[in-house]
């Protein structure tokens, strides 16, 4: 579980946990049994849009249990991949099961940004600390 003492700033509601860390990565933290759809995705891009208003960041994903994505979500998130501002992604897959999916939908939907799935959180910050701006 995500603890929001580990935000600079964050926004909670009873879907999600989306937060700017102190090292400037924006953390999107899905609760249990949530279901991604577009007006989720429309909702949380105006977070990010808020919390980026000094220009793209990275961005850290996480699911808790039994979440899922519906199809118009799936087809959505590459469509809107252009509003997103985004620097680069990274996929913390808490299990095996996750991290196939993750790969099988990206294998077929590349994003414009680097992209990376992890079983491994602190893999998944350092990979993605790479690509922050000086």
């Amino acid at each position: 579980m995500v603890k929001n003492s580990e935000f600079v700033e964050y926004k909670e509601t009873d879907i999600y946990i989306v937060g700017l860390r102190h090292d400037g990565i924006i953390h999107v933290f899905y609760k249990d049994n949530v279901e991604i759809t577009v007006n989720l995705q429309f909702e949380l891009n105006e977070i990010f849009k808020s919390f980026c208003q000094n220009g793209p960041r990275l961005f850290l994903f996480q699911a808790g249990k039994k979440c899922s994505i519906n199809k118009p979500a799936r087809d959505n998130a590459i469509a809107m991949q252009d509003q997103v501002p985004a620097i680069a992604y990274v996929v913390y897959a808490q299990n095996m099961v996750y991290k196939m999916i993750a790969n099988f939908y990206y294998k077929f939907n590349k994003p414009k940004q680097p992209f990376y799935v992890v079983t491994d959180f602190e893999t998944g910050i350092e990979w993605l600390l790479k690509y922050k701006p000086n």
